[in-house]
C-alpha cells in the first residue's frame, strides 16, 4: 500500500509540473505581450516606492507628486547617462568609418598573402582562390543592392509607424508607473488578507528575489568586464578601446559566446603576424575576463535562484526554441516560476493536511 500511495504521488506530482509548465508556456506565449508594459510600470513603481513614500512620510508630498519627480528624475539620470556612452560610442564609430579604406587596404594585402598561401598550399593556379574570393564577395554585394536595401525601403513606412507605436508605449509605461505608486498601498491593504494573493505574493517575491539577483550580477560583471576589456585595448593602443571592450562585455554576458569569441581569434591574429606583446595583452585580458566571471558570478547570485546551471542552460536553449532571441531571457525566468509554483502548491497542501489533522484530532 506504501508503494502504491507513493506511485500515486510520483504520477500526481509530474501530471501537476506538467499542467505549471503548460501554463507558464501559454501564459508567455498569449498573456506576456498583453501585460508586459504593465510588467515594466510596475518595475519602475517599485524602483521609486521607498523615495515616494519618503518624501510622503516626512513631507507629506502627495504619492502621485513624489512618485512623478522620483519617475522623471531616474529617466533623466539614466538617458543623460545613456547619451553620454552613446556619444563616445558615435565619435568612435565615426573615426572608425573614416579609416575604413585604410583598414580596407590592409585587408586586401592580407588577403592576398593568405590567398597566395592556399594555393600554393591546394596546388592551385595562381590567383585562383583570390578570385573565388571576389565573385563570392561581388555576389554579396549585389544580393545586398538587389534585396536588402529594396527591403528596407519598402518597410521604412511600416518602420515609421512602429517606432511611434513604441514611443506610445513608452508612455503608458510612465503614467501606468505613476499611477501604481500612488495606489499600491491601497492594493496592498486590500490583497493582504487574501490567501490567493499570499501565494502569488510567494511566487512573485521569489521571481523577484532572483531575477534581482540575476540582473544586479549581470550589470555588475558587465561593467567590470567592459573596464578590463578597456583598459586591455588602451594598453596596445587601440583607437577604438571603449567601443570594441563595451561590444566584448556585451558578448561575454551571452550564453556560450564569451568574450573569447572575440579575444582569442583577435590574439592569434596579431601572434601570426608578430605583435607579441599585443598578443600578450589580449590573452591576459581574456584570462581576467573569465577569471572574473566566475569568481563574482556564484558570490553575487549565490544561491538566491536555486537552479543548477545545467538545468539554467536547458532552459535557456528550450526558450531559444519556443520564443526566438528573448526565449534566452523567459527560459530561466520560466523556470524560476515553474520551480515556485510548484513548491508553493505543495506548501499550501501540507498546510491544509496538517490543519485536518488537527481538526480530526480535536
Amino acid at each position: 500500500m506504501k508503494v502504491k500511495g507513493t506511485n500515486s504521488f510520483n504520477m500526481r506530482a509530474i501530471l501537476l509540473l506538467i499542467g505549471i509548465t503548460v501554463g507558464v508556456y501559454l501564459g508567455f506565449k498569449y498573456l506576456l505581450p498583453l501585460i508586459l508594459p504593465f510588467v515594466f510600470a510596475y518595475f519602475l513603481a517599485w524602483i521609486v516606492r521607498p523615495v515616494t513614500e519618503s518624501l510622503y512620510n516626512k513631507f507629506k508630498i502627495p504619492r502621485i507628486i513624489g512618485g512623478s519627480a522620483s519617475l522623471l528624475l531616474l529617466i533623466a539620470v539614466f538617458g543623460t547617462c545613456i547619451c553620454l556612452l552613446i556619444n563616445v560610442l558615435i565619435k568612435q564609430a565615426i573615426l572608425f568609418i573614416r579609416n575604413m579604406p585604410i583598414y580596407l587596404d590592409l585587408l586586401a594585402g592580407k588577403l592576398d598573402k593568405i590567398c597566395s598561401h592556399c594555393d600554393k598550399m591546394f596546388g592551385l593556379d595562381g590567383g585562383t582562390m583570390r578570385s573565388t574570393m571576389d565573385e563570392n564577395l561581388l555576389q554579396t554585394v549585389n544580393r545586398v543592392k538587389t534585396q536588402v536595401i529594396p527591403e528596407l525601403t519598402q518597410h521604412s513606412i511600416s518602420i515609421t509607424i512602429q517606432m511611434v507605436a513604441i514611443v506610445g508605449i513608452m508612455l503608458i509605461i510612465l503614467v501606468a508607473a505613476i499611477l501604481i505608486v500612488k495606489d499600491l498601498p491601497d492594493y496592498r491593504k486590500k490583497l493582504e488578507n487574501n490567501s490567493l494573493y499570499q501565494d502569488i505574493h510567494k511566487v512573485t517575491e521569489k521571481l523577484s528575489e532572483a531575477g534581482t539577483a540575476y540582473l544586479r550580477s549581470q550589470l555588475i560583471i558587465m561593467v567590470t568586464i567592459a573596464g578590463i576589456c578597456i583598459l586591455g585595448l588602451s594598453l596596445i593602443k587601440n583607437e577604438y578601446a571603449a567601443l570594441a571592450g563595451i561590444g566584448i562585455a556585451l558578448m561575454d554576458a551571452l550564453p556560450v559566446l564569451g568574450s573569447g569569441l572575440i579575444l582569442v581569434p583577435w590574439a592569434i591574429i596579431m601572434l601570426i603576424t608578430g605583435r607579441i606583446y599585443s598578443a600578450a595583452i589580449l590573452i591576459t585580458t581574456f584570462l581576467a575576463c573569465q577569471i572574473v566571471r566566475e569568481v563574482l558570478e556564484p558570490k553575487l547570485i549565490g544561491n538566491r535562484i536555486g537552479i543548477k546551471p545545467l538545468f539554467t542552460l536547458i532552459a535557456m536553449y528550450v526558450g531559444l526554441k519556443l520564443f526566438g532571441v528573448v526565449g534566452f531571457i523567459l527560459g530561466p525566468v520560466g523556470l524560476i516560476i515553474i520551480q515556485t509554483v510548484y513548491q508553493a502548491i505543495l506548501e499550501r497542501e501540507e498546510r491544509v493536511a496538517v490543519k485536518d489533522e488537527v481538526h480530526l484530532n480535536e
